[in-house]
């Protein structure tokens, strides 16, 4: 790690001080000498009655790509948790994280091996989770500390589930219930620990309206402020194609509508769509001006499905920055071999053609990409990605996927797979 990164490292022993004292105190605590005995008692009953987690994702990757020198990774992500049993509406959340790195030869962002494909998984072990949750307002949810956020459908914030340290946030989030069909989110997050196992500071606010009246029609409307504080650029962040550890820095204003409707002959439609627009913040750029859209329509029959997918995350009038989700789950979306985690600064157009099924306890999905540019519709390129998921129970999952994506004008032919066992417990 560089020494401009050095100051991003996570005070981990400070956070463990300061919160966990500090959770269990107000959740559990009364504070008077005199009420030893039932502070004792009411702990006991919170740790005894609480719930203990594990989670194991050994996994195998490789990822090459013209130019680099072929990778891969064997690495195994290991999660350790507790929640207590609420008492007084409060209950403590803690989760552990260790990333082994077995064997392999990668550039995991943080080891210098710059001549070989990137697959940011480093070897790592912090805190994942750190919270306490209040229940003891009627309809409201309130989470402080550090925690799992994923929003909608992750395409704007999510957790990055899919690499082996997961995106967590140092937050508070309010979530109000105020009618069935109604749920309200506001969320203040003023860090996050990052996919290589950083501390990043930020200033960043997440405000959700959800109606859902009925399964045919749900609407959203969302606008998520992203402020990156760190004094220096990031090696590996999130970035936008300009210059500067605030440059990047933006607001996003937008709506949602989904739904499903039933159709005779046991078929269903699926549909989505979507509309952003994406302005500067806290120091961002003035070139920060740019739109988002999607459109999905899925045709169900029974366990078979095909759909397709149109996304637009346009530029600005000259082509100089395009439309950013610095904060979401972005393998999940414009190809699993990665090639577009930074909207190149002329934007993208992406059309997806997909089709799936579930065979018993096994999912099968297919897909078929074709991407361009936004600004003067240039070619990029096209991808295939294959997935094979087999449920064995709950407990356990085995998979195997693929991408391979050929370069028309942007980056380089890349063939990425993956193999893992997930066990959770």
């Amino acid at each position: 790690m560089t020494s401009a990164n050095m100051t991003l490292r996570m005070p981990d022993g400070a956070l463990v001080r300061l919160a966990l004292p500090a959770f269990i105190a107000t959740a559990f605590g009364v504070g008077a000498p005199a009420m030893a005995d039932s502070f004792s008692d009411t702990i006991s009953d919170a740790i005894t009655g609480g719930t203990p987690s594990i989670e194991l994702r050994p996994r195998y990757e490789i990822y090459d790509q013209k130019g680099k020198a072929g990778s891969d990774a064997f690495t195994m992500r290991t999660l350790l948790g507790f929640t207590t049993k609420p008492i007084y509406d409060l209950s403590a959340t803690l989760q552990l994280i260790n990333v082994a790195d077995i064997a392999g030869a990668f550039n995991n962002l943080a080891n210098g091996k710059t001549r070989y494909a990137s697959i940011p998984d480093p070897s790592a072990t912090n805190f994942n989770q750190a919270n306490a949750k209040y229940t003891g307002i009627p309809d409201t949810i309130v989470t402080a500390g550090r925690q799992i956020i994923s929003l909608d459908d992750v395409r704007f914030v999510g957790n990055v589930d899919f690499r082996q340290n997961m995106q967590t946030f140092d937050a508070v989030n309010i979530t109000v219930t105020p009618a069935p069909e109604v749920k309200l989110i506001g969320t203040y997050s003023w860090g996050l620990k990052d996919i290589v196992n950083r501390y990043v500071p930020t200033r960043n606010f997440f405000a959700e309206a959800y109606w859902t009246p009925m399964k045919e029609i749900q609407g959203e409307v969302f606008a998520y402020w992203y402020g990156n504080e760190a004094s220096s650029v990031i090696l590996g962040a999130a970035g936008c194609g300009l210059s500067g550890p605030a440059a990047c820095n933006n607001v996003t204003y937008g709506g949602r509508v989904h739904g499903t409707i039933p159709l005779p002959f046991d078929l269903a439609i699926d549909y989505k769509g979507v509309y952003a627009h994406q302005s500067p913040y806290d120091g961002g750029s003035s070139l920060i001006d740019a739109d988002f859209g999607q459109i999905n329509g899925k045709l169900i029959w029974q366990n078979y499905f095909v759909g397709a997918e149109y996304m637009v995350m346009g530029s600005n009038a000259k082509g100089t920055y395009a439309f950013q989700t610095p904060l979401a789950t972005k393998h999940a979306f414009n190809g699993w071999a990665e090639i577009f985690l930074t909207t190149p600064s002329k934007g993208l157009d992406s059309l997806d053609i997909y089709a799936g099924a579930k065979l018993f306890d096994l999912n099968l999905i297919a897909k078929y990409y074709q991407f361009r540019s936004d600004y003067k519709d240039l070619s990029y390129g096209d991808e295939w990605d294959l997935s094979a998921i087999y449920s064995l129970s709950s407990h356990w999952q085995f998979g195997i996927e693929y991408a391979n994506y050929q370069a028309h004008g942007f980056s380089a032919n890349t063939e990425a797979g993956w193999a893992f066992v997930l066990m959770r417990y």
